[in-house]
Formats: C-alpha cells, structure tokens, sequence
C-alpha cells in the first residue's frame, strides 16, 4: 500500500439553499424557504488531517470549519465543532452519504445544529449530479439532532463552483526541505482524488463495469483471558469490510465474533454483524481496536443470521459490550494473489513508471487479491460484557495470546464470480498463524450453456494461481501454494482438517448473490495441532424470509434407500402431526377426513424413463404410513388430463397410472381419480382463471398433498410443487386453454389460492436434467434425495437451489413469494447442490414463451409433430399425410432424446445424454 502518512489536505466549499422554518420536509422546507425569503449561505473549510487513517475503512471524518450565513437568526455566524463525513454508510440501508454538521451561535445567543446530508444512490436515469450537488439539510433548535426541529430544506453546491473547490485543495504536511515535495503534493492529490473517484464508480457505474474493487481490515485474537481468577481459553473476529467484499455485490458488513471457553466444557458465543457497526474502530497500522455498543449472545445452538440480528429474534440475547484491546502489529510484504495474464501485460506496458504507479495506487497490479498480512502481540486488552444487568470484565493474558490481522485490497473481475473459501488458524502458544485461501468461481445457474464453459475454464485458472498459504512463524512469512485433498507430500500446502460442528457461524444473509458466513470453526493444521480458526464461506441457500413472518421445517435427505429418505423427510418434518392437527380441526371422523394426494406423471412418455413421473411406489408407501400410523382411509390420488391426450390415444389419466405402475383398483389402498373427468362445480376463481370448472375431489379435500418430480422445465427453468398444482387443473387441452388462453403462472396462484396444498414433497431419487428435462432423460441423475415440508414456496426454493438456480428465476416462484411469501426456512439434511446437473439455456425459454405460446396454432402443430410416446401403448391420432411427414422429419431428433419403445436406447441418444452430462458436470 502507498504510504501517506504525515500528509493531510483541505479544500473549500461553498453551498447556498432556502430553509422553511418549522417545515419537516426538505422539498416542503426549500419551497417554503424561497416563499418566505429564508435562505441560507455557508462558505466552509474541509480539513483532513491526516490522509492515509481518513482513506482506510471507517467513516472517513474530517474537521468542517467556515462561517454560516442565515439572516433569519440575525446574520453571519462561525462553525463551532464542525465535521464532515465522505461516503460514510447508512447501517440501515447500506447508502452511502456525505454527512456536514456543525453547531452556531445565532444573534439571540441560542445554539443552533445543522446536519446535512446528501444520498449517494443509484437511481434509474443519471442521477450522478443531483445526489453530490444536493444537500438535504436540518436545523435544530438546540446543541444537537435531539433537540426540537427548527426547519428544512435543500441547499446546492453549483457545478460552475468545481474548477474553484479543486483549485483550493492545498496538501498539507511536506516538508519544505524535502526535495521531491511536488511529487509529494501530487501524490496526496490524486491518491483523494482516487479514492473519491472510486467511490462514485462504485456506487453509480457497476452496472456497466465489468470490475470491481473493495478493501477490508481485520484481525482474529486466540488465547487465554482471566475472569474471577481463572483463565479461559476465547477467539475473537472482527473485521470493517468494504462495499462490494468479496465479490462485488455492492452490499457491506462490519462484524464481532468472540468464543470464550466454559470451565465445565463448552463455549459462550457472542456476534454482532452489520453493515457499519458505529461503535467499533479498528487501525491494524496503530494497533488499536475498540468496540462499544450491542452484542448478541447465543444460549442455544451455533448459528445465526443478519437478518435474526435485525429483527431481534428470540434466539438470540442482546447484551452490551465494551472492547479495548492494544496490540503491536509486525506487518509482512504484501501477498499478491494476482490474475496473471492482464497483470503481465501491464507491468511491460508500465516498466518505466513502476516507481510512479507504486507511489500513487495501492499496486501496480490490476487484477488479484492483495494482502498485507500482519501477527499481532497483545500489550493489554478487556473485554466487557453486559447482560441483563450483570457484567463480567474478562482480561486478556497477553502472554498467552497471539493473532493474526489483515489490511487487504480485492481487485477482480464481476464474472465469472468468484468463489473465495478462507481460513485462518492461529496457535496462540507457538506464536503461529496459518491462513489458507481457496478461490474459483462461483457458477451455479448452469443455463448458459458457452459461458458456463468459460466460466468453469476461468475458474480452474483462478483456482490455481490463488489458491495459496501464507504461514507466519519465528517472524517470517512463507507462502506457498495449496495442494489438492489428500495431497502427497510435495505437492503444495496440506489443508486443514475441519473438526466436528462450528463453534460460532454468523450468516451474512442481505447479500443478494449468496450468503456470506464467517465461522469460528476447530480445525487440525497441516503439523497434526488441534486449534481454533476463522473461516469464511458461501451458501447458496438462501433460508431467510421474504413478505413472510412465518418459519418452516424443510427436510433434504438424501440416502441411497429412497423409502428411508421418505420417512426421514416425513418424520423430520412432523407430517403426522400436520395432518392430525388439520383433521382435529375438521370436526370430521378419521374415515370422513379426505386426502388426496397430487403426484406428476402425466408428461411420462415411457415406463422405462423413471425421470418423468413420481415414484409410484413412493406413493404408495406415502399412502401406507397414512393408513396404518394415522389411521386415515380416505386417500385419493388425483391426476388430471395433459395436452398429450390432444396428439395421443390412451391418454386418460387412469390409463396413463395403470401403464406406469399405480395401482388403478384400490389395491394400494387409495383411490385413484382423474380430474378432467371428475364431477365439478363452477367458480370464479380470480380475473385470470374467471369462471372456471372445480373438480369435487380436490375441492372437497380437508388435505392436499403434492408429490412433485425433480426435472428441469423449459419453461419456468424447474418442475416442482407450484408447477406440479398447475397440473391440477381440470381442462384436457392445456396449451390451448392455458399456455395462450390464459397464463399457465397467475393461473397456478389463483388455484393455490383457493385451494391451498398443505404438504409438499419432491422425488428427487432420480432426477432429469438438461435442456429437455421436463419431456426426457434416458441418463438420469441419481440424486438419491427425498425433499419435503409443509409449505410448498419453501420446499421449491430447496429444491431449485439443490439445482443450482436463483428460485426465482421461475415466474412461478416470483408470484408466489408476492401472493403467499417465503417463510424462514429451517434445513434438515443435505443442501449441497446436485452434481452432475444441467439447467435450461435462457433461450430455450425464452423460445417457448414467446414462439411455442405466441400461436395456438404454430405451438400446437409444433408440439403435434415433435411430441413422442411408447406408441406400442399411445398411438398418435393424426392420421394426416402431412403431419405424418412431419414426424418422419423429426424421427431423428426424437431418437436422440427419447427412450425407444422398449426402453432401448440409439446411439444419437447416448451421445446426445453423455455431452448434456458432460456439461452439467463441468
């Protein structure tokens, strides 16, 4: 990093407004102001003392002095502790401000505050100009913001006043004798200048720039702490990092983890995490932290979240702290983890001014992880915690403590994004820290079939150039690369060996890309010593609430016996007592108490190809555990009619269940119903369904269940429970009545709406993937897993983030997160997504949505032509000499997707199945 110290800057500026006296709101206040003649003038000076503190993580104060001009209160005025805050962020929002406050003394020898304040936020259209021109000012009738209001308003900085605020930048703090004193002055400059520029870029140009740049400090403590005489073992994180850590997703956090170890055997566990933590301040370079303000303990469990955090939720505790801890810093030479290539070819284009670029910018690298490693000795350090009124003052034993500190810059690229795996483990004893970082890239949509393949190439790279360890030991830095698990000796750096559960996981969950975990993990190193380490991950399961208050069960088990994976699901989830608590409430006997239970097979083609159609057999057992555990005899399964019948004979529900396997005559012991041919009563069922039949079986059930497929769709990208409802409904001629009559989404939450399912599961034992999930798979994947719970929104955004997908990629998710929300979601079992797996290309929906449905009669004949069936059972009904021909045209294509009739398989298809794994699996 370039060194600045020693040198400061101050500039001037002038900003002049209207202020309505007694107005609340600024627009109100500035419109007042000009009608009551109240304007407001000040001509001030930004001081900044000292560059190098002011440009690192924090709040970035500087002093504000100036005179203030409002003839209101009698004249012109001093600034009296003046101060100004740039880019400084809302916890609340993550905005970034510029933040002027100062107190005067008016004419009636009162004290007044102003605080102003302008919203650095990326609005649609180039708002750039208004957000750092305008300020949004307060005054109180008082010392402070608690004081009463006095008035509103807005007042501007003119953008003719800029050649003049720039000119006035005087550095401050060079020597007269130094002999380079120009460069000096120029460096300061432009390292503020930089650093202003950065920000706005940041802030208002990520969308078209393809890179990306953010800092973080921090600094991990391992050792021994004394309370009432005895020492206990603790671990303490902290760490300010920057928007867009680490992968340039624009959002923020600052947090505080601390373990401190129970006499009896365990730990106490307390966090905060937040996007700026007011009360905490950390300079790696000074040696100094300090943290006041609220901590959370946890009484139960290791896990929590942001957004519990923010809600205050009931698992959690708040006590209060007070952390001061004094250390000495021995820091290391910068550790590049660069991107070879654009930085090789910049450092020959930039040979002769290497020496200029290292004294102005952080480095002369362009792209890569930089790290400026530190190990830190304690001189002093307690650690205060307030809780229901009790403290306990735990003291540091200097001695006995040792950690490790970072003052870091990320300089990458947005896509592919990245996927960055850290840990770091400190031997408090030995005076040794290990730290070990993985990175590749984070590619989980799998949809774009070319750039997956890009992404997967750039991450093998990535993966291989930073990919390192450092180890800081007897004062020195080694680093070295990471070898592969279970690497032999010589082949890089071992890694760590996780031990059992974490002790503490803080999950960052207001990232929108993934949720971003820092964990206080036990680990083995690669000598065999058992410590304790800081690890930071990512996890694409998303499990907070969305528009809902609700929090929900949901069960992922995976086992390669699929009626054991049903029954854990089932048990974990406590569906027994679902449905005994809904018959309770029925006031019905056991015998009246109707079920009915919504599998998906009516898209099968093939008995042969299992990946089309729920596990009868699943069913089946689903239908037994009701009878004989709950002692429920009114089990129905229902189907309903699909666009297939309109091309094939035999395409009736019944005969469709009898083909693949359920039992038709009640021997299973459920009945079997076909929906279109139920009896039905008309409702109106909202503006896009209207007037629509309702098959009396599942309008008269007290219990619905849908028991999904696990396929990719090449519509709504995946077909699960909310796709599966779509089925439910009644009308034979799907695409005609839905697809391009009505809306085959708002349609599904309209029927939900009326008629709400209560327990969903997924059969994902085995599983289609790939472009034509939905229709085929001749190579399934054996996914082995068994995904269930009571609401159906939970269950599905599980089992499209096991696929890899943002759930709400499918217009079905969207709606039903707005119409019914998306409950916390509580986790059981395996979330680690499905490999192999290949997800639709964007095009191909896009294809069918706006080609397939634009035309009736265009998909109609599409479908009619390409669909295909074991026609040894479904025959085709054209007898037409065109769509005949059509068929034999697309006789090749169906043979390279579909199973034959027999089950046998072409050679086209097991190519064609060999390259979609292939891609799902790289």
């Amino acid at each position: 990093m370039s060194s600045l110290q020693g040198l400061g800057l101050k500039f001037d500026e002038t900003m002049s407004g209207w202020i309505g006296i007694g107005a609340k709101e600024y627009v109100e206040g500035r419109v007042s102001g000009q009608q009551q003649n109240t304007p407001l003038h000040f001509d001030a000076q930004i001081i900044i003392e000292d560059l190098d503190p002011f440009m690192q993580l924090g709040d970035h104060r500087a002093r504000l002095e100036g005179t203030v001009s409002f003839d209101a209160l009698g004249g012109t005025f001093p600034m009296e502790d003046g101060f100004f805050k740039l880019f400084s962020v809302d916890p609340g929002t993550g905005i970034r401000q510029m933040i002027y406050a100062f107190r005067f003394t008016a004419k009636n020898r009162k004290k007044y505050y102003l605080r102003g304040e302008k919203w650095l936020k990326d609005d649609p259209g180039f708002d750039l100009v208004e957000d750092i021109t305008t300020l949004f000012t307060t005054i109180y009738d008082g010392p402070d913001e608690h004081a009463p209001l006095y008035g509103s308003g807005q007042l501007y900085f003119a953008l003719n006043d800029a050649p003049a605020l720039i000119n006035s930048m005087e550095v401050t703090g060079v020597k007269w004798w130094e002999f380079y004193k120009w460069h000096k002055k120029a460096q300061g400059k432009l390292a503020f200048l930089d650093f202003a520029w950065g920000e706005i870029r940041k802030t208002y140009l990520s969308d078209v720039n393809p890179l990306y740049e953010t800092d973080y400090e921090n600094l991990i403590l391992s050792g021994q702490v004394v309370q009432d005489g005895a020492e206990k073992e603790f671990f303490l994180v902290s760490g300010k990092h920057d928007k867009g850590f680490p992968w340039g997703d624009d959002e923020i956090f600052w947090d505080v983890l601390l373990v401190i170890g129970h006499q009896a055997g365990g730990y106490q566990k307390y966090c905060i995490t937040d996007r700026v933590l007011s009360g905490m301040q950390l300079n790696v370079k000074d040696g100094s932290y300090r943290y006041q303000g609220p901590i959370f303990a946890l009484p139960q469990g290791y896990a929590t979240r942001f957004s519990h955090m923010r809600a205050k939720d009931a698992s959690l505790t708040e006590c209060q702290a007070d952390f001061t801890i004094n250390f000495t810093a021995k820091s290391y030479e910068v550790t590049p983890f660069p991107f070879p290539i654009a930085n090789n070819v910049l450092a020959q284009i930039a040979t002769g001014l290497k020496w200029v670029i290292q004294g102005i910018l952080p480095s002369e690298y362009l792209l890569g992880i930089f790290i400026t490693p530190h190990t830190v000795t304690v001189n002093s350090g307690a650690l205060t915690i307030n809780q229901g009124g009790q403290t306990t003052e735990y003291l540091l034993v200097p001695e006995k403590t040792f950690g490790e500190a970072e003052r870091s810059t990320f300089k990458n690229i947005r896509q592919p994004t990245m996927l960055y795996g850290y840990i770091c483990a400190v031997r408090p004893l030995d005076h040794l820290a290990r730290v070990q970082i993985q990175s590749n890239s984070l590619r989980t949509a799998r949809q774009r079939l070319v750039k997956d393949q890009v992404d997967a190439l750039l991450g093998a790279l990535i993966s291989r150039v930073a990919s390192k360890e450092m180890l800081m030991a007897g004062g020195t830095l080694s680093v070295q690369d990471l070898g592969p698990k279970d690497a032999p000796s010589g082949n890089g750096a071992p890694l760590f060996i996780k031990l059992g559960t974490p002790l503490l996981e803080v999950n960052n969950d207001h990232f929108p890309t993934a949720v971003f975990q820092r964990r206080i993990i036990l680990v083995q190193d690669p000598s065999g010593e058992t410590c304790l380490a800081m690890e930071e991950d990512m996890d694409l399961m998303r499990v907070e609430a969305e528009n809902s208050t609700k929090k929900v069960t949901v069960a992922a088990i995976k086992h390669p016996n699929k009626i054991n994976a049903l029954d854990s699901v089932l048990e974990t989830t406590g569906f027994l007592d679902l449905v005994n608590a809904a018959w309770q409430g029925s006031g019905k006997s056991k015998a009246e108490f109707a079920i009915v239970i919504k599998p998906n097979f009516m898209f099968s083609y093939n008995k042969s190809d299992h990946t089309t159609f729920t596990d009868p057999e699943l069913v089946a057992h689903l239908v037994q555990m009701l009878r004989t555990s709950g002692g429920f005899d009114n089990l129905t399964v229902v189907e309903a009619q699909s666009t297939y019948g309109q091309y094939f004979n035999n395409r009736r529900v019944l005969e469709v269940a009898e083909y693949l396997g359920y039992a038709i005559d009640g021997s299973a012991g459920y009945k079997l119903v076909d929906l279109t041919e139920d009896r039905f009563e008309e409702q109106n069922l909202g503006s896009y369904l209207g007037r629509h039949p309702v098959p009396l079986t599942w309008k008269d059930a007290d219990f619905r269940i849908s028991f999904a497929k696990n396929k990719t769709h090449a519509y709504a990208y995946y077909s699960l429970n909310l796709k599966n409802i779509y089925g439910a409904l009644p009308l034979a001629d799907k695409f005609s009545e839905y697809h391009t009559g009505r809306d085959i989404y708002h349609t599904t939450m309209e029927y939900l709406r009326a008629f709400p399912v209560h327990y969903g599961l997924i059969d994902a034992h085995l599983s289609a993937d790939g472009p034509f999930g939905v229709f085929a798979d001749p190579e399934p994947n054996v996914t082995e897993t068994i995904v269930g719970g009571e609401n159906l929104v939970a269950v599905d955004w599980v089992g499209a983030t096991k696929m890899g997908l943002d759930p709400k990629i499918s217009q079905y998710m969207e709606l039903a997160v707005k119409a019914f929300g998306k409950p916390e979601i509580n986790l059981v079992g395996d979330r680690n997504p499905y490999r192999p797996w290949l997800n639709v290309p964007v095009v191909l929906s896009l294809f069918t949505h706006y080609g397939l449905d634009a035309n009736d009669y265009f998909g109609n004949l599409i479908y009619m032509a390409g669909a295909y069936m074991d026609e040894s059972h479904f025959t085709h009904k054209s007898k037409s000499a065109f769509m005949q021909a059509a068929r034999a045209a697309l006789k090749p294509l169906q043979e390279a997707i579909f199973l034959q009739a027999g089950g046998e398989r072409t050679l086209a298809n097991k190519l064609v199945s060999k390259f979609f794994t292939w891609l799902g699996s790289h």
